[in-house]
């Protein structure tokens, strides 16, 4: 049909011409007043869920949270000639690819790990939105979720898709179908292969009797971390006898949280002249596959300690900065790392403030780099230190590593007052970019002038650096002059930075 009209709304696209259900259409559609898109979803106001279909889409547009696409109207539309009268709900519109297109997308191959990791974490916080006043999901499936062209993640159907449709687990109560729903989503990004109730195009989990495998059963790189969360969150997964499901969103993401903080991070420091070549590094590989054998159960024991603690009790416990850094202690990964220099301690260090620092950008559009004032995305540059790993600071998106020949980006880290300054550990959101640590006692306008401690090359999501010997100053500048290409995105290169921690 050619375009119409609906109020404000102008129908640009219908979404379901062939109808699945004859009672629903789906539109994409142009709010001409606030000159943004739509989507808009009408259903006849005679059909038995109309009352269900209204209540959840008044209860969807109270639940506040930047990752769900919201309900922006309700509407009733009177009955014409040619349609009997409707409810119509309109809602946010989002650019981008769902879950099963995003893999489509890569030839059906996994994303990697940590970008799933990543983007279920915030599929859950979305979820969890709605916890506080009792509005679930209850439908949540990889169509559910859209990876914006800028890389954001939304979720759309809060509620109003349950009320149409069901759950795609009618056993199941809506919150607990939303874990379940959140582990494969989980398991389906990492193993390409779904492990719920059937779903058109996308292909079942193998099963082991009755129950499938473990996903690194499947994918042999896929931590067994993982596996834990898969089983305690996927209504089909075989679960340790006596642990408990995950209670609810909340606790998934607080699961994932401490997921990620096990993915093990790599070790980079300053090069010695007297590295073991030849027996002796045949003999200290063999040690360090011993100790972290060792290290990995111990992990283990304690991962499903705390999580049996965090299910039964349906709390999430809130860690302050001195037990969050203690904890990285705790579960540092068994890869070897250089001495620290005599006279350096492991305490770690103030955060009072943080700025972006792009020195070689133009915001001013004078024609000369900013130096020392330029900053990129700076209300986010707090994002990268509060102790919230699935929140990040990122860079604009650019369209060659080194940010389209500026040389780079980064953060500037105010310690307060000078501070001996011997190593940094980050976790990157995804991939990680080619990193500098380095220090200055005043904000220098061009990063070659900072005094250098150590660096890494792109590609791992986490590293801790490690210089020959502690640099004092207030300031440390984290430089990053080569940006991974984003996984959903290829041609474009950005960094996310989620936590930094200094010694």
């Amino acid at each position: 049909m050619g375009p119409e009209r609906i109020g404000r709304y102008l129908l640009l696209a219908d979404l379901d011409p062939g109808r699945l259900d004859p009672a629903v259409q789906s539109f994409r559609g142009h709010d001409e007043v606030l000159d943004r898109e739509v989507s808009l979803r009408m259903l006849d106001a005679d059909d038995a869920r109309a009352p269900a279909f209204l209540g959840a889409a008044r209860a969807a547009a109270l639940v506040e949270d930047r990752r769900l696409l919201r309900i922006l109207d309700v509407l009733t539309l009177t009955k014409t000639h040619t349609q009997p009268e409707q409810i119509a709900v309109v809602s946010e519109w989002a650019t981008g690819r769902n879950l099963g297109e995003l893999l489509q997308a890569r030839g059906d191959q996994p994303i990697p790990v940590d970008d799933a990791v990543n983007i279920v974490a915030e599929v859950a916080r979305a979820v969890a939105a709605g916890l506080n006043t009792n509005v679930n999901h209850g439908r949540l499936r990889p169509s559910s979720v859209i990876v914006t062209d800028a890389g954001e993640v939304r979720v759309r159907g809060l509620a109003v898709d349950a009320s149409l449709w069901g759950s795609l687990n009618p056993a199941e109560t809506k919150t607990r179908s939303d874990v379940d729903a959140l582990g494969c989503l989980l398991y389906l990004l990492v193993t390409g292969l779904w492990a719920g109730p059937p779903v058109a195009g996308l292909i079942g989990a193998p099963m082991a009797g009755a129950t499938v495998l473990p996903p690194s059963r499947v994918r042999a790189d896929v931590p067994r971390v993982v596996d834990e969360v898969v089983a305690r969150s996927v209504s089909s997964a075989a679960r340790p006898r006596g642990v408990a499901n995950i209670a609810d969103a909340s606790a998934f993401t607080a699961m994932l949280g401490l997921t990620r903080d096990h993915l093990a991070p790599v070790s980079h420091g300053a090069k010695h002249r007297d590295e073991p070549t030849g027996k002796t590094r045949r003999t200290l590989n063999i040690s360090f596959r011993i100790s972290g054998v060792i290290i990995a159960f111990a992990l283990v024991i304690g991962f499903g300690i705390w999580g049996w603690q965090l299910l039964t009790t349906g709390s999430v416990l809130t860690a302050s900065q001195a037990e969050v850094a203690t904890a990285d202690l705790l579960t540092a990964s068994a890869l070897p790392m250089p001495p620290a220099s005599a006279g350096t301690g492991a305490e770690v260090l103030p955060i009072v403030k943080v700025r972006s620092f792009d020195p070689f950008g133009d915001d001013n559009k004078d024609g000369n780099p900013d130096g020392k004032k330029g900053k990129e995305n700076n209300e986010e540059a707090a994002l990268a230190v509060d102790f919230d790993i699935t929140t990040a600071w990122h860079s604009q998106n650019y369209k060659s590593a080194d940010a389209d020949g500026k040389g780079g980006v980064g953060l500037i880290i105010n310690m307060g007052e000078p501070h001996s300054v011997s190593s940094a550990s980050l976790t990157f959101e995804g991939t990680g970019a080619a990193t500098q640590v380095r220090v200055a006692d005043e904000i220098l306008p061009d990063p070659r002038l900072w005094t250098l401690i150590a660096e890494a090359p792109a590609g791992d999501r986490q590293i801790n650096l490690r210089g020959p010997r502690a640099i004092t100053g207030k300031y440390v500048l984290l430089w990053f002059p080569q940006l991974p290409q984003r996984f959903d995105e290829p041609g474009t290169y950005r960094v996310g930075l989620s936590k930094v921690t200094l010694n």
